[in-house]
């Protein structure tokens, strides 16, 4: 008799996202990026930062990299390293080089903000003032902290007003802006029903939590919360270009627990 040593998850999560970006209100060009991918279980989103269009180059060089990392394996996560931070790293090197070699991408860079489900653990990574949202139940929580001027003087009250005033949307990390970059990834376990939203400050700087929670928890399709939500963003003024990815998980039904697979099997 010998019993089966495979190690089967308790339960599998299925995943559905809708994206939309919108230039808003007030722009003629959209200098954000977003990619998801229910099959990949990857969903990520850029907001591309620099002047004559280069914004648009780094968010799009981001994405790019970042896509192509994650299928290929390529660079080979470091020891403990998540894949998305291999590859948004990837994308922060290859951003940066693209800044050095082309006079009109100088000190372009770009935020970024993705997850990457891996069966009952979600990756959550960051790096800027790009954000996730997680509604559970109801209630609506942020997942990341923006890397902005605002948080460090908060931490840092010895070095308030030495860096500037701290306006909104002055970050102190982007990819691309340097050599190298933090960062910053936690990990947490979905649950049935789950949505998670990843935006660009030009949904999070015009429309207040509460008001994104409203449209969330309105019970209409996910297609149609995101078009909502965009559309509140440019009621509100559309002062920058608004990006919104939804990643919903359910759990699969035909899925087969843990536990159908603890009882010993007989050989023959």
């Amino acid at each position: 008799m010998i019993a089966d040593s495979r190690a089967i998850p308790v339960e599998r999560f299925l995943l559905r996202a809708v994206g939309r970006t919108d230039v808003g209100a007030q722009r003629t060009q959209n200098e954000d990026a977003m990619y998801y991918d229910d099959f990949l279980g990857v969903y990520v989103v850029c907001d591309g930062m620099g002047g004559h269009a280069s914004g648009q180059v780094a968010s799009d060089i981001a994405i790019r990299t970042i896509v192509h990392s994650l299928k290929t394996g390529d660079p080979l996560p470091a020891p403990g390293q998540d894949q998305l931070v291999a590859a948004m790293k990837a994308a922060n090197a290859a951003v940066f080089q693209r800044s050095l070699t082309d006079p009109t991408c100088h000190g372009m860079g770009t935020t970024a903000v993705g997850l990457r489900f891996e069966e009952n653990i979600v990756h959550v990574c960051h790096c800027g003032d790009s954000r996730a949202y997680l509604l559970r139940q109801g209630q609506l929580q942020q997942l990341t902290r923006d890397h902005s001027l605002r948080n460090l003087y908060q931490d840092r009250p010895d070095l308030v007003g030495t860096l500037g005033p701290a306006t909104s949307n002055v970050i102190i990390r982007a990819v691309g802006l340097d050599a190298s970059v933090e960062i910053e990834h936690h990990t947490m376990p979905p649950e049935h029903n789950d949505v998670f939203l990843l935006c660009c400050d030009g949904l999070s700087d015009l429309v207040d939590d509460w008001m994104i929670r409203e449209i969330m928890t309105s019970g209409d399709a996910l297609e149609i919360v995101a078009e909502n939500l965009i559309r509140a963003a440019n009621n509100n003024g559309g002062t920058d270009n608004i990006t919104v990815v939804l990643a919903q998980t359910f759990i699969d039904p035909l899925w087969v627990p843990a536990h159908a697979y603890a009882q010993p099997m007989q050989r023959y």
